[in-house]
């Protein structure tokens, strides 16, 4: 790719961007067609005003003058028409696609497998469905069509001067190599420098976004002035970075204007001392019209190489999406089965790692049955949590088996299987928006009746009828302004609307004061009732009523049973169940 093997830019990239526009074709065209005939319009007018000196005014012929100009004027209003539409097509096909692309990688990054998210720099994927797409929009503003634009318009010119006055057209162009080599060593420093900022924007984006969520932790351990000196040091990384480019266009553009001026100054000499001679083998419109000429020759090459450039930073850009958007072992792999759940949750004899070598469940087996409910408990790192993450599928296992109604989870099509399954985790997200919005998320179909009625059934309605906006009232990012345990009821509200048949309890009341868990208990029992349950616990005063608990440990199932099976038993449980007692 254009950024590895050091090609100046990659055909078949390129063929992938601009195949994004083929929904605007007719556009496509249009601007394409708007740019060939504004590179033959610009050197039309230094030819009328060659002739406009040496035929009219040198005559004295006002008629002919009068016309003349008018045809000029028409050009000119004809050129700066074309020039808008083809600006704004080019524009407006730029946003169209980098929408569309948006869009697909947002959904690409939200089928993304968890473990692969848990791998995935949040930064980074910011800075790809954001930056990088800006980046490609430039390709379609001032990228290859423009190009093609510019290296016309400048090889009409060479036809017009070559046409003209041969002599005269090698003098001005003999600066051309100077010009050729200050915009090769451009091109590589701004490249270079893109290159260099892109990566720097990533490690920005990725400080800013981590160290904005984990601010509380800073403070706490007063850790203020550290973090504050690295981020220095990262953006200090980027300024430098951006200077490389500043320096590059700094320096090249000067360097163009001065190559500019000497071919001026050489066709002035040769052409002044060509008029003065006798007879004299050059014109005065000539003259003017070369002068012209060699202005409109220069400033299509000095856009060019900037143009180039532009063209760069949108294919390295554009490679970085692509490689995104073609990781094929990011996605789920759905199933095909879609079919009304009943709630028998099954493992069979299932090994799970999420780094290999380093198993997490070891040979677990257990069954519910429908509209009944189990309870899980251990120490930390003990597997509970992972047990509800392969329910959901969020990861896949390594060998064994997980049966819904006797069916394999991994045949059912992911959007069946999870709109019947419905986690209540012990840190409960909710998002920017209403506390409406949060119940439904963001789905319009939910009535307020319902709404309202979930929100009575786990207690939080008299809550949110209290706020000045009820139901419409702002909840801030992570639902900072409620408690845990009106977080907590929300979450369960949310659960009942969507009416799941696998209901799975994360250690819902861990973060909770004694006084917010009676009444997320009683939540809880309106929630389970005729749903099959999976709760994992550490109070076990909570799940004793379960109708199996396990007791894993290290990976493995070591006990099971009743909660008064377990007590009996005088075993693990036994003695976490007399620790909590004191």
């Amino acid at each position: 790719m254009s950024n590895k093997n050091g090609k100046a830019f990659d055909v078949s990239l390129l063929k992938r961007i601009y195949t994004l526009a083929i929904p605007y074709k007719w556009l496509f065209i249009t601007t394409v067609s708007a740019s060939l005939i504004l590179a033959g319009l610009s050197p039309l007018r230094a030819w009328l005003t060659q002739i406009t000196i040496d035929q009219y005014i040198g005559t004295k012929d006002l008629n002919g003058l009068f016309y003349i100009i008018l045809w000029m004027f028409v050009i000119l209003i004809a050129q700066s028409i074309i020039q808008f539409f083809q600006a704004y097509t080019a524009g407006y096909i730029g946003q169209h696609v980098i929408k569309h692309l948006r869009i697909d990688i947002f959904k690409h990054i939200h089928s993304y497998q968890v473990k692969k998210l848990d791998q995935s720099s949040i930064g980074t994927l910011v800075t790809r469905n954001i930056s990088d797409l800006e980046t490609i929009a430039e390709v379609f503003n001032e990228g290859l069509i423009s190009i093609i634009g510019d290296l016309l318009q400048i090889i009409f010119i060479v036809i017009l001067m070559l046409s003209t006055h041969i002599q005269l057209t090698l003098i001005s162009l003999a600066v051309l190599p100077l010009l050729l080599l200050a915009g090769f060593i451009f091109k590589n420093a701004v490249k270079n420098s893109f290159i260099s900022t892109r990566n720097e924007v990533t490690r920005l984006n990725t400080f800013v976004q981590e160290h904005i969520q984990g601010m509380q932790i800073v403070q706490i351990f007063s850790r203020e002035k550290q973090e504050y000196t690295k981020f220095e040091q990262i953006n200090a990384a980027h300024r430098d970075a951006q200077n490389k480019g500043v320096f590059a266009y700094a320096v090249f553009f000067p360097v163009v204007e001065i190559i500019t001026a000497i071919s001026t100054a050489l066709i002035v000499w040769f052409g002044v001392s060509k008029i003065i001679e006798l007879p004299p083998s050059i014109t005065l419109g000539m003259l003017t019209s070369f002068l012209m000429l060699i202005n409109m020759f220069f400033r299509p090459v000095r856009q060019l190489a900037d143009r180039f450039n532009t063209l760069q930073m949108g294919m390295v850009a554009a490679e970085r999406i692509f490689i995104l958007l073609d990781e094929k072992d990011a996605k789920e792999v759905d199933g095909t089965l879609e079919k009304e759940i009943l709630g028998t949750v099954e493992f069979k004899d299932v090994y799970f790692a999420y780094n290999e070598n380093q198993p997490v469940l070891k040979g677990v087996s257990f069954k519910v049955d429908a509209g009944k409910t189990l309870a899980i408990v251990g120490a930390t790192g003990a597997g509970k949590s992972s047990i509800i993450n392969l329910v959901n599928r969020f990861y896949n296992i390594q060998s064994g088996e997980i049966l819904i109604d006797g069916i394999d989870i991994y045949k059912y099509k992911l959007d069946c299987l999870r709109k019947n399954i419905s986690v209540v985790q012990q840190e409960v997200f909710l998002f920017s928006g209403s506390i409406k919005d949060n119940l439904t998320l963001f789905d319009d179909t939910v009535s307020m009746e319902a709404i309202i009625q979930a929100t009575k059934m786990v207690g939080i309605h008299d809550f949110i009828s209290s706020l000045p906006n009820q139901y419409n009232e702002y909840v801030h990012e992570r639902g900072a302004t409620l408690s845990s345990g009106q977080r907590q009821l929300i979450a369960f509200a949310r659960a009942i609307l969507t009416n799941p048949r696998v209901l799975i309890l994360d250690e819902a009341t861990a973060s909770v004061d004694t006084h917010a868990e009676e009444q997320i208990q009683k939540a809880i029992a309106v929630l389970m009732k005729n749903r099959t349950s999976i709760a994992i616990a550490h109070r076990l005063s909570t799940i004793q009523s379960a109708d199996e608990i396990l007791v894993l440990d290290k990976g493995q199932i070591i006990e099971r049973g009743t909660h008064q099976q377990l007590i009996q038993a005088k075993g693990m449980y036994n003695k976490l169940y007399e620790m909590q007692l004191g």
